[in-house]
């Protein structure tokens, strides 16, 4: 069954639910209810789906709002009215308001039907096609536009690889499956930190007091952030996310009135925990005076959350787990590596590339490049991942 696509049929006909079974029920999975309510409780908790069919006069919302509902909890559904309406300005009101994949009418041949549902089931595995396409195609454009922003932006960026496993952690012991949205968020999460001036954001970050220009400034960041995103596609509710990740737990932070509580998204509460959590840790990574100093302001967090990154996070820190200290020359680092130290040029010690970085082929190539025109101060101190020993038959 794991294999075949999922039907939901939401109708208060019991004979509209024996006829899905006799007709499709051995090509696919069939699930049926007799009102609205009942129906959109179920889908929240399985948005992937195929298709959902129902009628005009569906008991509960009726069948318009409910189709529009659906394309909510699950936008890549392909969605079926099958009703008795003959009126030109239902079905058009149907169609335009519901955007449905197909209006039936009853009595509506076996043929004709099965055809429907065979058609709307491609239609959902060609957008389910094209998001992974395109997901995958953003991903690597924000991977590549990070490392360019890290080269520039260092204090602020150098923290996304850490938190984007971190995060997946969390993910995991949530039990959340789609986690492409969160990835995303947690990449360009400091975007907000690169456009504000350092110093008002140093301020911010050590608790001292700002004038009421610089809080102004300081609060219209989750706007351009939300303003630069928006607009790409398939990055609206990653938008969303970044524009609510200041948001405390308790309601407060930025921006001023927005939700709090369970009302925000978990995203941005992963985002919000971890960002300070990041700021609140010492270089070698996660202890336990981090986390008492996020308890000085528990209620901006997420209890359960807060509670679960203590479980995951100090029994092992990500950002050193298996590693060793290496001291090593400019030709010998490797992909992967974790620079233990700030990076600077040789004469007029400038910035390079800061302690935390985990290190790309890009980065690489970028040290090569600043060596070759103002030199490098090395050797370089990195943290390593141990190779795993190999294991040996013992002669018997």
């Amino acid at each position: 069954m794991q294999d075949r696509s999922t039907i939901m049929v939401a109708d208060g006909d019991p004979e509209v639910h024996k006829m899905f079974r006799q007709l499709v029920a051995d090509e696919y999975v069939v699930v049926s209810f007799f009102d609205s309510e009942e129906a959109l409780k179920w889908l929240k908790q399985n948005t992937g789906i195929a298709v959902v069919v129902s009628s005009f006069n569906l008991p509960g919302r009726g069948g318009v709002e409910f189709h529009k509902t659906c394309e909510s909890l699950a936008p890549y559904t392909a969605r079926i009215m099958l009703t008795k309406e003959q009126s030109l300005d239902l079905v058009l009101r149907a169609v335009n308001e519901g955007h449905l994949f197909m209006y039936l009418t009853k009595p509506c041949p076996a043929p004709q039907f099965l055809a429907a549902v065979r058609g709307a089931v491609a239609h959902h595995k060609q957008m389910i096609h094209d998001r992974a396409l395109l997901e995958r195609t953003l991903a690597g454009s924000v991977k590549m536009l990070i490392e360019v922003l890290t080269l520039f932006h260092g204090d602020a960026f150098r923290r996304t690889g850490p938190m984007r496993q971190q995060a997946l952690r969390m993910a995991r012991a949530l039990g959340l499956e789609k986690t492409w949205e969160l990835q995303m968020a947690v990449m360009l999460s400091p975007l907000g930190e690169a456009l504000l001036p350092k110093d008002i954001l140093t301020r911010y970050r050590a608790a001292k007091s700002l004038s009421e220009q610089e809080r102004d400034i300081l609060a219209r960041a989750p706007n351009q952030t939300r303003d630069l995103l928006k607009n790409i596609p398939q990055m609206e509710r990653v938008a969303e996310v970044l524009y609510l990740s200041n948001r405390g737990y308790d309601g407060s932070g930025f921006p001023k009135g927005g939700p709090k509580g369970e009302d925000i998204p978990i995203a941005a509460r992963i985002i919000k925990l971890l960002t300070d959590l990041w700021y609140a840790s010492p270089e070698t990574g996660v202890d336990a005076a981090a986390f008492g100093a996020l308890r000085i302001n528990g209620h901006r967090y997420d209890p359960k959350l807060l509670k679960l990154a203590k479980e995951l996070f100090l029994e092992q820190a990500d950002s050193v787990e298996g590693r060793v200290a290496v001291l090593c020359y400019l030709r010998a680092l490797r992909v992967g590596d974790i620079l233990s130290d700030d990076v600077r040029t040789e004469i007029s010690h400038e910035l390079v590339l800061a302690g935390g970085h985990q290190l790309t082929e890009t980065t690489i190539r970028r040290l090569e490049q600043y060596n070759r025109v103002s030199g490098i101060r090395q050797p370089i101190r990195v943290l390593r991942k141990q190779p795993k020993p190999v294991e040996q038959d013992v002669p018997a």
